[in-house]
């Protein structure tokens, strides 16, 4: 897998030289999967507390591109109103599939890696693919 950013501390991702803080700062919205053109695309706002930095970023989007896998696990209806909080992003080993909240202190993919994303509700977001593509924006105008 490639991609084009770095995990740092299992919350956040460093990309162009800026960190950002997925557990803190944003808030995930939703996901599309695309069948036809083997995508799945991962989206999230800039929240709105008082401690997010008023010039961080409107808009993330995790593009998870070409997937040999994909397992997604449904948030437990009993937590619905904590699935908008990511509670970890890690690089997995795909050879242990059975294991979906383990964390795993990697920067970079390692070669046949899966990316994980889980979140507060237990949510759980888990793909092999070629590549992991990160793009921020700020409202009318895309950074990366």
């Amino acid at each position: 897998m490639t991609s084009n950013f770095k995990i740092h501390n299992f919350i956040e991702v460093e990309i162009d030289g800026h960190t950002l803080d997925l557990h803190n700062d944003f808030s995930f919205i939703t996901y599309t999967h695309s069948i036809l053109t083997n995508e799945l695309t991962i989206y999230f706002h800039k929240s709105k507390g008082k401690w997010v930095p008023s010039d961080e970023f409107d808009r993330l989007t995790f593009t998870l591109s070409k997937m040999h896998h994909l397992k997604i696990i449904n948030p437990n209806p009993e937590l619905l109103t904590e699935d908008h909080c990511l509670s970890g992003i890690t690089y997995y080993y795909p050879d242990d599939r059975e294991e979906n909240f383990g964390l795993l202190d990697h920067e970079l993919p390692e070669m046949g890696d899966d990316i994980i994303f889980t979140f507060q509700s237990e949510r759980v977001i888990r793909a092999n693919c070629e590549s992991v593509t990160l793009k921020v924006e700020n409202f009318g105008t895309r950074l990366a």
